[in-house]
């Protein structure tokens, strides 16, 4: 059971810096070179990919945390 809270817990703070990374690197990005840009040309030159990556770590945490919550429930 606390193997899948230490799963969960993982999964959400990778995918929270993950996504937290990628909004970095697309500010980053738009100030470049003295030059402001439009921040969604900045979110689709650096990919949609990480912050799907994201969403689905932050997912697949909630759901061990649910799964380790149930069994919690049924040991009772």
């Amino acid at each position: 059971m606390l193997k899948y809270i230490i799963i969960g817990a993982t999964a959400i703070l990778a995918g929270i810096m993950l996504f937290g990374m990628t909004w970095i690197a697309a500010a980053i990005y738009t100030t470049r070179e003295g030059v402001n840009g439009r921040f969604a040309d900045a979110i689709s030159a650096i990919g949609y990919f990480p912050i799907f990556i994201s969403l689905i770590l932050v997912i697949t945490g909630i759901c061990f945390f649910v799964i380790s919550f149930n069994r919690h429930l049924e040991d009772k």
